[in-house]
């Protein structure tokens, strides 16, 4: 060994740590959320081998770890935003939701990691539509990990590097990015996201393969709709069913089999992830090391290395994967009608009551105030299912 190794795991309290609990340590490997944190108690050097696989925003940039502390801090005031109660047309009214002035609720007791599911295996490099996209956020202070849906064929406003568009929230990846698609889902929830970690959703039939596979339950219609429409004539239906990474996947995505359409779709996509979560949790070392060798090739972070390490310290020292897992939607009545748009079908959202309940979700608090006299959006909307 020579002398900077021997300095290196002297010095930084990260290599210590990981070090020093190598042996003791090497069985509770975290997999946090399937593509969030993963800590390995292997040594810095495996750990650094393992995370040069994923594609970084920056692959230069050093940040010194994550602000995102053990510490409870008390929540600072965020200033009330004001209801849109004049509008000419949806699109005028998602115009002013999106630049209404209010600044979007963080506290720093939580993290927001935005989750994109990508629809197809180049999506990384050369653009995609996001074909799933939840939000993560971890609660320190509640010491709980909310799942918040989107629904990927929201209608809504999408700033284009200056440039005013309208259409449906997934192809805001493809027009300009994660930075697009980070701003357009602010702009509509009211809520910072703190990072993004995209997926090529794709390689999760291997990275669930790797793991075993997935145990879940599954309804008899939704087994019949993929036996009728899928290569999978035997889909399996019933509780605690084991599922392989193709046939998972082809789970997470059927959306026509409920008249909710992307209600339930988003509904199997968290019973999947949440799954996977267990699977993992149960899984040996070497299961592990093959899917995350299998994952990381398939992501792209805005997270650095110490920031993935940091997170990984924290996760693993404070239990976040003891956490209690909460899931909101955007599925009530109230909050979303779908509809038309032209020939394309569409979800169209009440914003400002969807980013209250959102935020309320989250933060247990909404810096959002109904007005009495606001747009109500859907009376804008001349073609509603």
């Amino acid at each position: 060994m020579n002398e900077e190794t021997t300095t290196e795991k002297k010095g930084n309290p990260i290599s210590r740590f990981f070090w020093t609990n190598k042996r003791r340590r090497a069985k509770n490997l975290y997999f946090i959320l399937a593509v969030l944190v993963v800590v390995f108690a292997l040594g810095i050097g495996y750990v650094n081998a393992k995370l040069s696989k994923i594609q970084y925003e920056d692959p230069n940039q050093q940040n010194p770890g994550s602000s995102f502390t053990d510490e409870i801090y008390e929540d600072e005031e965020i200033d009330i935003m004001n209801s849109i109660n004049t509008a000419g047309s949806l699109n005028d009214y998602l115009f002013k939701w999106a630049n209404n002035g209010g600044t979007p609720y963080s506290s720093k007791n939580v993290i927001n990691v935005l989750l994109i599911g990508l629809d197809s295996a180049d999506a990384l490099e050369n653009g995609g539509r996001s074909d799933t996209l939840i939000l993560l956020s971890l609660n320190k202070k509640t010491k709980k990990i909310n799942m918040t849906s989107f629904f990927r064929d929201t209608w809504t406003y999408i700033n284009v590097r200056g440039r005013d568009m309208y259409g449906k929230i997934n192809s805001s990846y493809f027009y300009g990015g994660p930075e697009t698609l980070i701003e357009t889902i602010q702009n509509d929830f009211k809520v910072k996201i703190d990072y993004y970690v995209a997926v090529d959703f794709s390689s999760f039939t291997d990275i669930i393969n790797d793991l075993g596979g997935l145990t879940i339950d599954v309804e008899e219609y939704e087994a019949e709709y993929i036996r009728r429409t899928s290569v999978h004539k035997d889909f399996p239906s019933g509780q605690g069913v084991k599922l392989n990474g193709w046939e998972a996947l082809v789970y997470a995505r059927i959306r026509k089999s409920d008249s909710d359409s992307d209600v339930s779709r988003t509904r199997r996509q968290r019973k999947v992830i949440m799954a996977l979560m267990e699977s993992a949790k149960g899984a040996g070392v070497s299961q592990l090391n093959s899917a995350l060798d299998t994952l990381f090739k398939y992501v792209k972070t805005d997270l650095t290395r110490m920031e993935i390490l940091s997170y990984g310290v924290q996760g693993l020292t404070n239990g976040w994967l003891n956490y209690e897992i909460q899931q909101t939607t955007i599925a009530d009545d109230d909050v979303f009608k779908t509809g038309y748009v032209g020939s394309a079908s569409v979800v169209f959202i009440d914003f400002e009551l969807a980013a209250q309940r959102i935020q309320t979700a989250i933060y247990g608090d909404s810096n959002i105030t109904l007005a009495a006299d606001r747009v109500i959006p859907f009376r804008l909307v001349s073609r509603i299912s």
